[in-house]
């Protein structure tokens, strides 16, 4: 009785790994046509316009179907997908699936640059408030630097730290004591850096536009009157501040607030 227990229970571990291989191979499948699909699309885009956005179509939507149907997530798919959309003028999409990217691997530089390129492209531009325009003159290297380098400097100077620091138990020269203390005071300051970071990225929320338009509002329904003149406009980026039945607040870059409908935005 226990012997055919255990095969049956081996059985069942058998099909279930050979379930999630085929859908590892189905996925890989997907993503390689995709990646074909868009490839044709770069190389006609200019004497088949619209056949190369049919392409750009059929390879977003295998993406999806990927990213939709298994448990894959991975960084290169998000970015393959938001260069496609990026290609079919659909900036709201190609932002948000950048971020999606950008959460998964924050060390690309090419990623950075494709949305600081996309962010460029979008139709709502936001001025910054004073104070965090100050923030930023005083925290450059935690607002300029990306992610990848700030990690590679505190990782240098905090190895320079213990050197140092062990060195100085045996010899204590006065560079080597200066020495010492900018590391301490480099490794504070982007270790503090990276921490804020993180902290941000699993706590706080945020979302992109994806309508062409949307109004906002004052308040939780259409009954309240707009929040500004203008529509906003799909590529706007905001971070969530509170959710009810069908609307969320928002906070723009600017620092205004203001309510959208659940339909009109995705979160990452």
């Amino acid at each position: 009785m226990k012997s055919k227990f255990l095969f049956l229970l081996l059985t069942i571990l058998t099909c279930c790994q050979l379930d999630a291989q085929m859908a590892a191979d189905q996925a890989a499948l997907l993503c390689s046509e995709a990646e074909a699909l868009f490839h044709e699309a770069n190389e006609i885009s200019r004497r088949e316009p619209a056949r190369a956005l049919e392409l750009c179509r059929n390879a977003a939507a295998r993406y999806e179907r990927v990213l939709l149907e298994s448990n894959l997530q991975n960084s290169k798919i998000h970015y393959n997908l938001g260069n496609i959309y990026f290609r079919m003028q659909d900036t709201g999409r190609a932002i948000l699936e950048y971020r999606r990217a950008l959460q998964l691997d924050p060390n690309d530089a090419k990623l950075l640059q494709n949305l600081q390129f996309a962010r460029a492209s979008r139709q709502d531009q936001f001025k910054e408030p004073e104070q965090t325009r100050v923030l930023k003159t005083l925290f450059f290297w935690h607002y300029d630097f990306p992610f990848y380098l700030r990690q590679s400097v505190f990782l240098t100077f905090f190895l320079l730290l213990w050197l140092c620091a062990t060195v100085c138990i045996w010899y204590r020269p006065l560079w080597l004591k200066v020495c010492l203390f900018f590391a301490i005071i480099i490794s504070i300051g982007f270790g503090a850096s990276l921490g804020l970071t993180l902290h941000q990225l699993q706590t706080e929320r945020f979302g992109v536009i994806l309508a062409r338009e949307v109004v906002a509002r004052k308040g939780d329904s259409d009954s309240y009157a707009p929040s500004f003149t203008d529509p906003l406009h799909a590529g706007t980026e905001f971070k969530l501040l509170q959710q009810r039945q069908g609307w969320t607040e928002i906070q723009l870059p600017d620092g205004q607030t203001c309510w959208l409908p659940n339909q009109e935005f995705e979160l990452l």
